[in-house]
């Protein structure tokens, strides 16, 4: 099966003719390996592998026409083989002239680049025959090209750019997600990160840079269970990202449900991918396909409730996109063809950048989901501490007009109605008294401000921090911190009562508390109930009424 450049007048590469050999055991040495029977019907350029321990042997020749000497490239569409050893036959036998893969040093290889080539040159007139053994791949065929030098490096060089561009940007965007996001609660963008790091890491280690820049090698059993495992923190990540961006506000209990099940899943497939990649792998992947189908009807549902949804959606379909384009050139990539184009020998695996690039335009509306969750929480903040002030104004004025307005004992508003009367008791009160209602005050003038505490308290009341301690342990026999805490807790609680909020988020933010989960913990310690469950029981004294 000769291989000219004859054939290719307007065009540096095109698929190598040649016969080939399945080796599944991986055992078939360079002695044994012509005494075995090769297969000379061709196979649309495309050559099964079987195994992470099976090998394949192609057998082909190589013709230069030409006056001059030669320079070609035997190389693979594919990126990930430990091992590539190319061999000429002579008449003492099998002959290595060029060697390269994952698990060969770098000083020991015929080239470095992304993609895997082994060099090849013919003098004049010569014609010789070769036989080329891969092994350690984790891709079911091999597609090898025959391409010429210049061709190739352009190749490479255009591949790598590219790569790198992906990854600058993906490690961009996780050094942009920590600096924008660091003075909020890392619940809110640490799933984000995860899945961009996880994106990272999936190109990186997929496509060899750490062989590369480290000169780790590393065979394909240890590189796979890697991959498996990035692929399943990435889709884990992706599905707490939406969990937290859907979560805020009326929780629906299917939804919710939906997110555990998700979950439980992605670890399962996951886990059993890490432990046998050649068993597993196909389901960790089909997951990361499916979950962002599902994730998008769950969004979906919330549409209009919420208004980080849109940006949701948007990930989640750029996402879907790129996943279903990169799936489609996997399972039926188009034939190698004749050309001289890197740009369209790229084109014919565009399955790794649509996936690239969709992680990319995933990772911006990710991002300004985010941003668009943080900014409504902020105002609603903010909307908070000017209703509570409204609400002293209001209860200042009924307070001048009628004195019988403190009578609404019932609706348990003792800190605000006693911050409204300082000014008026406070010089018949003894001191202890006087600095507590000063105190007190104080804390409710910050209510919304989760980062006043002891510090800001004894600033506003013009005395040293240690002053202040000392005087609250002889006042009140506390610490200022538990002080302060206290009367959030119990402004809370008002809150809670006056029915002037609907949920337990907007009462945690309304206090001071950046964490809902510790405001209930704290709330419950308090009162000896939940504030979902002080909800339910104002609900149902007004249904009762």
């Amino acid at each position: 099966m000769p291989n000219t450049l004859e054939e290719l007048p307007n065009g540096q590469l095109r698929p190598l003719v040649t016969a080939h050999f399945a080796d599944p055991s991986g055992t078939v040495t360079a002695d044994e390996i012509r005494a075995q029977m090769f297969v000379d019907r061709p196979c649309m350029g495309r050559f099964a592998i079987k195994g992470p321990d099976g090998a394949l042997w192609l057998r082909f020749s190589l013709d230069n026409p030409h006056e001059g000497q030669v320079d070609w490239v035997l190389a693979f569409m594919e990126t990930i083989f430990d091992e590539m050893a190319l061999y000429e036959q002579t008449e003492a036998g099998l002959v290595l002239r060029a060697q390269n893969g994952r698990t060969l040093p770098i000083s020991e290889q015929s080239n470095v680049s992304v993609k895997s080539g082994l060099p090849v040159a013919l003098a004049a007139g010569e014609k010789k025959d070769f036989y080329l053994r891969v092994s350690g791949t984790f891709a079911k065929r091999a597609t090898p090209v025959l391409v010429s030098a210049d061709m190739f490096d352009r190749w490479t060089t255009s591949f790598e750019t590219l790569l790198l561009v992906l990854l600058g940007l993906m490690a961009m965007l996780v050094f942009l997600s920590l600096i924008l996001f660091r003075n909020v609660l890392a619940q809110f963008y640490k799933y984000y990160t995860l899945y961009m790091v996880s994106a990272f890491l999936f190109i990186f280690v997929v496509y060899g840079w750490l062989h590369r820049f480290f000169d780790v090698q590393l065979p394909v059993t240890v590189t796979i269970p890697i991959i498996e495992l990035v692929t399943g923190i990435s889709v884990i990540a992706n599905i707490q990202y939406c969990r937290v961006m859907l979560s805020p506000g009326k929780r629906q209990r299917a939804q919710e449900t939906g997110f555990i099940a998700l979950t439980c899943i992605a670890v399962l497939l996951c886990g059993l991918a890490v432990l046998s990649p050649w068993r597993f792998a196909m389901p960790n992947h089909l997951m990361l396909f499916v979950s962002p189908i599902v994730l998008l009807v769950f969004a979906l549902r919330r549409m209009g409730s919420l208004p980080q949804v849109p940006a949701v959606c948007a990930s989640l379909l750029c996402l879907i996109c790129g996943l279903a384009i990169s799936n489609y050139y996997f399972l039926s990539p188009p034939p190698i063809p004749e050309t001289s184009s890197v740009r369209q020998v790229m084109l014919t695996r565009a399955g790794t950048f649509t996936y690239a690039f969709a992680i990319i335009g995933e990772a911006i509306f990710m991002m300004l989901a985010i941003s668009t969750m943080l900014h409504t929480m902020r105002t609603r903040s903010q909307q908070a501490i000017e209703e509570v002030k409204q609400l002293r104004r209001t209860y200042a004025a009924a307070q001048e007009q009628n004195a019988q307005a403190r009578e609404t004992a019932d609706a348990k508003i003792r800190y605000i109605e006693d911050a409204l009367e300082d000014g008026v008791r406070e010089q018949y009160l003894p001191f202890e008294d006087r600095f507590e209602q000063r105190a007190r005050k104080t804390i409710l003038d910050n209510a919304g401000n989760n980062l006043f505490g002891a510090k800001a308290l004894a600033s506003d009341l013009g005395v040293s921090e240690r002053t202040l301690g000392r005087k609250m342990k002889q006042a009140l026999d506390m610490s200022p911190a538990l002080f302060i805490r206290q009367t959030r807790l119990n402004l809370a609680r008002d809150l809670i009562l006056l029915r002037h909020y609907e949920s337990v988020a907007e009462v945690a933010y309304a206090t001071g508390f950046s964490s809902i989960s510790h405001f209930a913990k704290l709330y419950r310690a308090e009162f000896h109930e939940t504030p979902s469950e002080t909800f339910k029981s104002i609900r149902q004294i007004k249904t009762a009424s």
